[in-house]
């Protein structure tokens, strides 16, 4: 019969497989016929593990704080032009070919507020869930969350940009439980179409 390997996959485990490890063949090492050079030979391996996973988990998270900075770098500046720019359209000395020149003609878009619907896609990282959903020209979605033994979905949060990461610890700090959720689309501060199909994954 298979065994299941030894090596975690998951980085924090394998992280925290290397600091054990190190520990203890510094402690049975010699009852395995280990030298010292031997031992420190090992030891200094599983630091190379520790180090790179340590990096690895630092520049993942630098990187998703600097998306999440440039998101709300981006919504503070549209949010600023945004008002001038319809100002501008008011004043007598505006024209079709000034606002094309600007680049602040949009096409008209044609929303059915009564069937839009987003996709939700999950996907499984070291800081827990990903979540990300098509906005499909609507402003923003309220995300639901149904997880472990809860029997409804409950509200866990609205986001302006289509991308956030669901940070809650399983209930109960269980080792494995099954998660669901649905987005429902937001134009002017309303729930507008039908909400997204559930989406489920194992955290």
């Amino acid at each position: 019969m298979a065994r299941k390997d030894f090596f975690p996959k998951q980085l924090l485990e394998l992280k925290e497989w290397a600091l054990l490890y190190k520990l203890n063949i510094g402690i049975y090492g010699s009852a395995l016929g280990l030298t010292a050079l031997e031992i420190s030979a090992q030891q200094a391996l599983c630091d190379l593990i520790i180090t790179k996973i340590e990096a690895a988990l630092a520049a993942k998270a630098e990187a998703e704080m600097k998306n999440e900075e440039k998101m709300t770098a981006i919504e503070n500046v549209i949010d600023t032009l945004r008002p001038k720019i319809k100002g501008y359209k008011t004043t007598s000395g505006y024209t079709e070919a000034i606002g094309k020149a600007l680049g602040v003609v949009g096409e008209e878009i044609i929303i059915d507020f009564n069937t839009v619907k987003t996709e939700v896609l999950l996907t499984k990282i070291e800081l827990g869930i990903d979540i990300k959903f098509t906005l499909e020209h609507c402003k923003g979605g309220y995300i639901y969350c149904k997880r472990g033994s809860e029997t409804e979905f409950t509200f866990l949060k609205y986001v302006t940009h289509p991308h956030t990461v669901d940070t809650r610890p399983n209930l109960g700090n269980v080792a494995s439980e099954q998660r669901q959720y649905y987005v429902v689309l937001i134009f002017n501060d309303k729930e507008v179409g039908v909400r997204s199909d559930i989406a489920t994954i194992s955290n």
